[in-house]
Formats: C-alpha cells, sequence, structure tokens
C-alpha cells in the first residue's frame, strides 16, 4: 500500500456541520484514498448555520472537490448550490455534495445507510416503520422505508412537525408521548440526536416501549451502543447499530466524490477501531 501523499495536485473534500469535530468522515475517508492511492485528502471545518452561504461560495472559489454534509446543513444547504440529484429532492435533504466543473450537484446517501443495514437484517416490505424525529435523516429514512415497501410512521416531539412532514410523504404521524403505541411496530429508527454527547444517558422512548420482536435502529455511531439500543438488547430485540449506517452512506458518498470503488473493508475497519478506544 503506498503512503497517503498530499500534493498540490491533491483534490480537498470537507466534511461541514455545527459541531464536527466529533466526526470520523475524515479519518474513513482518508484511510480509503491511501488505500487506493487517490489524490484526495479530506479535513473538517465547522460552519455555523449562518455562514452556510459563505461556506458555499468558498467552495466554489477554492474549487473544493466534495462536501460532506452533517447537521445542521442537511436541509438549508439546498438554497445554495446549483443542481440537486432527484433522490434527494424527493428526500428534501443532502449530504453529498460534488463539485462538478463548477457547478455543485446535491445527492443523500444517507437513505442507502438506512436500507442496506436493514435489508441485511430483517425482509421490509410490508412491515410497519415507527421514525423517531423529523429531521433531515428522518427524510431519509421515510423514503428508504417506502422504497422497500414498509409502511411508516413519524414520532415526534413536535406533533406538528411529524404532521407536515407526514402530509408530505403520504405517511402518518404520532406525538412521541404515544411511545406504548410502538409496541405495535416491527421496526424502530431513531433518527433524533438523544443519545449522544451531553444526552448519551437518555433515550427517546422509554425501555417498556420496546419488545422482543422489534428490530431496533440508530443512527448515532457515538457511543456504539447507545441507551436506547442498551434498553432494546435487555428485552430481547435485534439491534442495528449507527455506525452500519455511517459506514454505508460514506461509501456512497466516496464512490461520488471520486468515482472509484469504495475499499469497504477499510473503511469499517477505520469506524470499528476508532469506537472501541
Amino acid at each position: 500500500m503506498s503512503g497517503h501523499v498530499i500534493t498540490g495536485h491533491s483534490a480537498l473534500c470537507l466534511i461541514i456541520g455545527d459541531p464536527v469535530a466529533h466526526s470520523l468522515s475524515p479519518a474513513m475517508h482518508n484511510a480509503a484514498y491511501t488505500a487506493l492511492n487517490l489524490p484526495f485528502v479530506m479535513a473538517a471545518a465547522r460552519v455555523d448555520p449562518n455562514a452556510l452561504s459563505q461556506a458555499i461560495q468558498g467552495m466554489r472559489a477554492l474549487q473544493i472537490k466534495g462536501l460532506a454534509v452533517t447537521m445542521p446543513h442537511k436541509v438549508t444547504i439546498r438554497d445554495f448550490i446549483d443542481t440537486i440529484d432527484q433522490t434527494a429532492e424527493t428526500i428534501g435533504a443532502i449530504n453529498t455534495v460534488v463539485n462538478k466543473n463548477g457547478s455543485l450537484v446535491g445527492y443523500n446517501t444517507d437513505w442507502l445507510g438506512i436500507l442496506r443495514p436493514l435489508e441485511r437484517a430483517t425482509l421490509l416490505e410490508g412491515k410497519k416503520v415507527a421514525i423517531l424525529g423529523a429531521g433531515g435523516a428522518a427524510q431519509a429514512a421515510i423514503f428508504a422505508s417506502h422504497y422497500a415497501k414498509a409502511s411508516v410512521t413519524i414520532f415526534n416531539r413536535t406533533i406538528g412537525t411529524a404532521e407536515a412532514l407526514a402530509q408530505r410523504f403520504r405517511c402518518s404521524a404520532r406525538s412521541l408521548r404515544d411511545a406504548k403505541a410502538l409496541r405495535d411496530f416491527d421496526i424502530i429508527i431513531n433518527t433524533t440526536s438523544l443519545g449522544m454527547s451531553d444526552t448519551k444517558e437518555q433515550s427517546p422512548i422509554p425501555r417498556e416501549s420496546l419488545c422482543p420482536h422489534h428490530t431496533v435502529f440508530e443512527t448515532i455511531y457515538a457511543p456504539s451502543l447507545t441507551t436506547l439500543l442498551k434498553d432494546a438488547q435487555v428485552v430481547g430485540a435485534k439491534i442495528i447499530r449507527g455506525s452500519e449506517m455511517f459506514l454505508e452512506q460514506g461509501v456512497a458518498q466516496f464512490e461520488l466524490h471520486t468515482g472509484v470503488k469504495a475499499p469497504r473493508e477499510v473503511m469499517e475497519n477505520i469506524i470499528s477501531s476508532a469506537l472501541s478506544t
């Protein structure tokens, strides 16, 4: 394996978000560039929501090749780029931007990050899916569930937000206060931020809402086992860690940025190593 040599010809990619210092994307992508000896480098940039338009102007001026986009910019970035892929347009959120000769094109790979691990874990067609939250990741989860012909109900603390999203995607909405109703579902996908950073001791739902027949999917990848997943394990439910979503969306994102097939095992090893420390 050749070393990762950065030169004046190296293409720059960034992950932007606020916060962003915790992200494993630079480590994962740079390891993949090194494995394939590609002239790319990824760094992280914290971008305040009020400075997003300037950041995109900077992308154009500096001819940055690609962006990985994380919270809170996945929806608002749509206003500042040139073209949106049809899938990303339908979802309403963008997590990947590619600079194609000066034209900025937005994509969404989060839905693949949700679909692929779910397909490995269970049959989706006809299943009842409960999605916790109503932000950009929830929109990707709804799209993935509908793509696999599952039915969807959005559970959110602010019921009005859930109802607006449900109307757009033609699905159902309920309040998170109705957590007991989750017992009637097959799959629970958490897209809220409850369980990470300062809320790592918390779960978006009480343990008594979980049942052994559930498949519980967490979109948070650090910590590797959130309180929600620990509770799911206690009751005997099947769990899918957020690291699986992170890997799958990253593989698809890498291929959009570079045009090269991603070295999946290398990327998976970086995530596993980082989360085991």
